[in-house]
Formats: C-alpha cells, sequence, structure tokens
C-alpha cells in the first residue's frame, strides 16, 4: 500500500476529547436509543420467547426457510447485538449501517408478509392476551430513522469512518489509486 493511501486509512482514528460527541449530544442520544432497543429486544429473541417463535415461525413459514423459525432470533439478535457495540466504537458508522440494514428488512417484513403491522403478545403460558398496537413496527421505523440520521452524520464528518471509506471508492472510481497526485505535488 503506498505511504500516502496507508495514512489516509490510518487517520481513522476514534475521535478526539474536542471533536467526540457527547453522549447528551444528537448522535449520542440516537447511539443510546439504538443500542438500549437493540439490547432489550435480545431477552426475547436469546430466550425464544413465544413473540419470537411467532415472529419468526410466521417468516420461516412464508419464505420456506423452515431453519429461521429456529435460529432467525440468534441471528438478527446477534446482528443487533454487533450494531449496538459498534456504535459506540471508532466504527460507530459501520454499527449504524448495520442498524439501518437490520431495520429495513425489519419494516419489509411487517409491511409484505403475512406478519404485519400489528403483532400479538403472550402471557407466561403462551397464550395470546393481546396485541401490542403496533409498537414493535413503530420502533423498527423510529430506529431505521436514527440510525439513517447517524449515516449520514457519519458520512458527512471528515473524521467519519464512513466519510474516508465513500471518499476512498470516490478516488478510485475517478483513476486516483496510484501514480501520481497533482493536487499534492507529489508521489502518492
Amino acid at each position: 500500500m503506498p505511504k500516502k493511501e496507508k495514512d489516509y486509512f490510518m487517520n481513522i482514528t476514534t475521535p478526539t476529547a474536542n471533536s467526540r460527541p457527547a453522549l447528551l449530544s444528537l448522535a449520542g442520544a440516537l447511539s443510546l436509543f439504538i443500542a438500549f432497543i437493540f439490547v432489550q429486544s435480545l431477552f426475547f429473541k436469546f430466550t425464544n420467547s413465544y413473540e419470537t417463535q411467532f415472529i419468526f415461525g410466521t417468516l420461516a413459514g412464508w419464505s420456506g426457510f423452515s431453519w429461521f423459525g429456529t435460529y432467525g432470533g440468534y441471528l438478527i439478535g446477534t446482528a443487533e447485538l454487533i450494531a449496538a457495540v459498534l456504535l459506540f466504537t471508532r466504527f460507530h458508522g459501520v454499527g449504524a449501517v448495520m442498524a439501518v440494514g437490520i431495520m429495513a428488512g425489519a419494516i419489509f417484513f411487517h409491511l409484505f408478509t403475512p406478519l404485519g403491522i400489528v403483532m400479538p403478545e403472550f402471557n407466561a403460558a403462551g397464550q395470546m392476551i393481546g396485541t401490542d398496537g403496533g409498537l414493535l413496527f413503530g420502533m423498527a421505523c423510529l430506529i431505521w430513522l436514527s440510525a439513517v440520521v447517524l449515516v449520514v452524520r457519519d458520512s458527512r464528518q471528515p473524521q467519519g469512518l464512513l466519510h474516508h471509506v465513500i471518499h476512498h471508492f470516490l478516488r478510485l472510481s475517478q483513476g486516483h489509486s496510484g501514480g501520481t497526485d497533482t493536487e499534492n505535488g507529489g508521489a502518492v
């Protein structure tokens, strides 16, 4: 890797005290919100609750992927846990992209499959006792919107990983991947 390109990626660091948003900033609040909901939902997904069985069982039946009924909750829960952790690291942009993708999938499945928007609620014996009134779907929409804000923010901030990745690929697509850099008057 040429020195300048190596330096380009080495400058992607954890934000300094001066550039790190306080947890009470918009980005911090959105990250806390997303992480709280993701981590809170792990109880349902990792214990194979009746709600999880209903959701992933319905999707397994609809899709024909029977394994998704058994393992879908664990798969999605693991992805949500990884995204939640990444939101508080220098890779917070990656965590936000993951959250957008996970929630885009959730929204799609609520809208375009037999799952629907209103989910049943169950008691400890597994009997349906009511519905959530669309709360789960609404939370998916709020998390998706929050994550989109974080993705846009990270892609626009010069110290953001997504900003660096986007600009790196833009430079590559414009043929600036090697040779000389005329703007900086020298070799790359």
